[in-house]
């Protein structure tokens, strides 16, 4: 243990000089009145004004943004004047950004860009003090409306800007201001119904029920006035009937879903509003499905093959709320199946997604029988597959499309797919998300049975660190001494198995993340094992050519062949990010994780490092009460 220490300390001299060599940090003002915590709130507030004033000189664009915004939300009761600077000059850095979708392998289901993230914070912000500055900025971007529309959209994408950043104010409003959420989903309306909407809906309903009802039939009657997209009427058919679901087509047919994973287990809202259900189902009906549909060009075709994933989708739910249009709509979708089939389509949607038998339909099949129906239809499809990569491909999206608790089934597909990589990595991913998804039920002795068997190291290290913060998080007063002091050393061992898993593998933000995640666990439990987890942290990040270190999103760790594969994965209760590292030292080491910030190579990093240890130590702490300790915080 005591080379272990030395080690330690060693490790931590090397990263973090200023701790071991007697440096101070700079006084904020000589007084033997003020006590310790006086002048570190002096210096948070020192810290956040001083990294402000340097962003604005920065190359990296977002990361100023970010601190411009942060800062001013911080500092506006003290200093709105400034604030308001800070702030509009974040808007017009933000302007200067790409738009440019941000993640290439999702463009076509999501074009999300970096300007948007930025519009957003930055509108959060201003919102929250000055409801003219955020309304002059929500002006800029309905004057820019007419770009928005001409360029491309992926299939979930938010109908404008406006209704973007609208819809996103609207769920950071949900919780404190139901009423207002409300109000600014409906100003969205304007530009049409977006993605965002069912969210907003689903939220809202668990908040206010009058408030979600009536801003459903705000939508409708704007549904029902225009002549919408079809992914407008999938917005409030997720909505109603399969919470937490969107449905559309890809360019050449193909079905394609997207899940919120928050969302995606809550009661369905149609069997308690019936008349709302079939009122949106007779709307359809009038405006997408009793009309005359073109299939002559890639933008008619593509509505047409949006339709008919549409139109499969309401099948069963016309039969249920509005049986006098069953047939009608049945008829048209039919039709145009034919007349995508008659230009050469000799794979539809609707058959690709339709039970394989007419006996199979003549009832209405339970969730679980679907469920097992599906996965026997893909497995004998592979079984039958000729073509050995189609083959291999349709074991792998059988084994990713069960239940993350029918793991075993999960597994025993995955071991079909003659590819030893792609066999390894399904294997690993179906029991990565089994363990998480045990966890998430506090099934401990499940989830520590199968942890050992994930083969892929990040996978499993963020197993465990889950594993670990569960641990932890069952600790209470109550909690019998031994049990507490096991659960303790369990987790601090996960936390080190972590270490050593992640010892051989190269610097990634993934790595980096995943060595923050183990400092946040290890921080409440050995403050020195914290330190040197921190400090292996900071030396990784500073190999990367980027990092944004407010990023508490657990690492992407899906399959690469299949994009929405890490949408099916229950969030662990870790926070990835510096913040979530350093809260539980913020208080007892504040000077030394503030002299820690200047580890990072990157003077952009360790802006943003200062930054969040001094809007996390203003959190935490009161504002000092004496009147002579004010002048600091001018």
């Amino acid at each position: 243990m005591k080379t272990k220490n030395v080690c330690a300390r060693l490790l931590i001299a090397i990263v973090f000089p200023a701790l071991t060599l007697g440096q101070t940090l700079k006084p904020i003002a000589k007084s033997t009145d003020r006590t310790q915590a006086d002048l570190r709130y002096a210096k948070a507030i020192e810290l956040i004004r001083d990294t402000a004033t340097d962003a604005t000189l920065w190359d990296d664009k977002r990361m100023a943004i970010v601190v411009l915004s942060n800062a001013a939300d911080l500092l506006w009761d003290d200093s709105p004047a400034q604030s308001t600077k800070w702030l509009t000059k974040a808007w017009d850095l933000a302007e200067q950004t790409s738009d440019s979708p941000r993640d290439d392998r999702l463009k076509e289901f999501f074009s999300h860009s970096v300007k948007g993230e930025l519009r957003t914070v930055v509108l959060g912000v201003a919102r929250k003090h000055d409801a003219h500055l955020a309304e002059s900025f929500l002006t800029h971007l309905a004057e820019q409306k007419c770009l928005d529309e001409k360029k491309e959209r992926g299939a979930f994408d938010d109908r404008t800007a406006r209704s973007e950043q609208l819809l996103s104010l609207a769920l950071q409003a949900m919780d404190s201001n139901p009423a207002l959420a409300a109000d600014l989903a409906a100003r969205s309306l304007a530009d049409g119904l977006s993605y965002n909407l069912q969210n907003v809906l689903t939220g809202l309903r668990s908040k206010d029920l009058q408030i979600a009802n009536r801003l459903f039939d705000l939508a409708l009657a704007r549904f029902s006035a225009g002549a919408p997209d079809p992914s407008e009427a999938d917005v409030l058919a997720g909505y109603l009937f399969q919470s937490g679901f969107a449905v559309s087509a890809g360019p050449t047919g193909q079905p394609m879903i997207v899940v919120n994973p928050s969302q995606q287990n809550l009661p369905a809202v149609a069997p308690r509003e019936p008349l709302r259900a079939r009122n949106f189902l007779v709307a359809v009906y009038q405006v997408l499905l009793a009309r005359p549909a073109l299939v002559d060009t890639p933008e008619t075709r593509l509505r047409s093959y949006r339709l008919v994933v549409l139109g499969e989708r309401l099948t069963e739910f016309y039969n249920a709320y509005a049986p006098d249009l069953s047939q009608p709509a049945q008829g048209f979708l039919a039709q145009l199946q034919r007349q995508l089939n008659a230009d050469g389509d000799t794979i539809s949607p609707a058959e690709n997604s339709r039970p394989s038998s007419r006996s199979e339909t003549s009832k209405n099949l339970t969730g679980e029988e679907f469920y097992n129906q599906r996965l026997k239809q893909l497995e004998e499809k592979a079984d039958n597959e000729q073509n050995a990569i189609a083959r291999k491909l349709i074991y792998a999206q059988a084994a990713v499309m069960t239940k993350a608790d029918d793991y075993e089934r999960g597994r025993r597909i995955a071991q079909k797919i003659d590819d030893d990589n792609l066999r390894a990595d399904t294997v690993s991913f179906v029991l990565y998300r089994a363990v998480l998804n045990f966890i998430e039920h506090a099934n401990i002795a499940k989830a520590n049975e199968i942890t050992p068997a994930i083969t892929d190291p990040s996978r499993r290290a963020v197993a465990k660190l889950a594993l670990a913060q569960r641990l932890i998080s069952g600790i209470s007063e109550r909690t019998d001494p031994a049990e507490k002091s096991f659960a303790q050393q369990r987790a601090l061992d996960l936390a080190i198995e972590v270490e050593h898993d992640l010892k051989d593998q190269a610097p990634s933000v993934t790595v980096a993340k995943i060595l923050l995640g183990t400092t946040a666990v290890l921080a409440r439990m050995d403050k020195d094992q914290a330190f040197i987890a921190l400090a292996i942290a900071v030396a990784t990040i500073n190999k990367l050519p980027k990092f944004d270190l407010q990023d508490a999103a657990t690492p992407r760790l899906g399959m690469d062949s299949f994009t929405g594969s890490g949408a099916t994965v229950a969030g662990p209760k870790v926070s990835f990010n510096f913040n979530a590292a350093i809260d539980p030292l913020i208080v007892s080491n504040f000077d030394q994780l503030a002299a820690a910030a200047d580890g990072f190579a990157a003077k952009e990093l360790s802006g943003v490092a200062h930054l969040e240890i001094g809007k996390l130590y203003l959190q935490k702490n009161s504002r000092p009460a004496r009147k002579d300790a004010a002048f600091v915080l001018r």
